[in-house]
């Protein structure tokens, strides 16, 4: 299963009357885009008994006509944090997964801001348990194997999800590919599809990695391919590839332990709330 992960690139959302020079302040002052909420480009569905791998790594995001996005980040057993800057300014962001809660921080000003309903996908060493639900742990969904079946020429399970939504019933099928335990091939209510194809092992960036290409068709018909380097220790892409020349990669990747601290709001720190943002506990 895809996603966004580190480069989302979004602002902190705002809404209701906000005066021009405030929102200006807003822009230049906070307006962080997102680096560490997920450092995995992809996440599993198996959720089999695990232990985070700690590690730090610069993150790189290359985009046609644009400068090169750069972050530090360090992901600990519970929390990413990342570093980054924006428009001259410095910025830090943790995302801490217990709490679901995304702390932003301005040091020069030594101020912070907390949204609630923020997620973070660690990378995490899964036991390969064969009899695991592949929706344990996920709220809300129900699943049921339905037999076995090759996809790509690789042994995988067939899985019926079954979540509701409004008081409808949303029925998606996944094959979770036998010897890796994550989705290889998914269908989803609305007619598309995500499917992964392992192409061979590189090295990428000093790293051992498998090469996978990822394809997605939309409900129109709409095709997109991209290639994924999953790290083979880590169990997370280090690199993808997307259509029209978009780059996204994690470099000088160091494994070890990082200092709790480096996910702690500093003591002389002051609490802002921003306008139209929920605070922490709200949602």
């Amino acid at each position: 299963m895809l996603c966004p992960g580190i480069f989302s690139g979004s602002g902190v959302p705002t809404r209701g009357s906000v005066p021009d020079k405030e929102k200006n302040e807003m822009k230049r002052g906070w307006r962080p885009f997102v680096f560490g909420a997920g450092v995995a480009f992809w996440t599993v569905t198996a959720q089999a008994a695990s232990q985070v791998i700690q590690f730090s790594a610069t993150a790189v995001q290359q985009t046609p006509d644009r400068p090169v996005m750069t972050a530090r980040i360090h992901v600990g057993a519970n929390a990413v944090r990342s570093e980054y800057e924006l428009n001259g300014q410095k910025f830090v962001e943790i995302v801490r997964e217990k709490e679901q809660i995304r702390i932003m921080m301005n040091p020069a000003r030594k101020e912070y801001v907390v949204q609630a309903g923020a997620s973070v996908t660690l990378p995490e060493i899964r036991a390969k348990d064969a009899d695991a639900s592949p929706c344990e742990g996920v709220p809300n969904v129900a699943c049921h194997k339905l037999g076995e079946e090759k996809v790509n020429g690789r042994p995988a399970e067939k899985w019926e999800f079954v979540s509701e939504d409004q008081g409808r019933q949303l029925r998606s099928l996944v094959w979770i590919d036998a010897e890796k335990r994550f989705p290889v091939r998914q269908l989803y209510p609305d007619g598309s599809m995500a499917e992964m194809n392992l192409l061979g092992r590189e090295k990428i960036n000093g790293r051992l990695t498998e090469k996978w290409e990822a394809a997605t068709v939309q409900p129109d018909g709409q095709r997109m391919r991209s290639l994924q380097w999953h790290d083979v220790k880590l169990k997370i892409a280090i690199r993808e590839e997307l259509p029209g020349g978009y780059v996204r990669e994690l470099k000088d990747i160091r494994l070890g332990e990082q200092p709790a601290s480096l996910f702690e709001i500093p003591d002389d720190y002051q609490q802002i709330q921003m306008p139209g943002l929920p605070p922490a506990g709200a949602v």
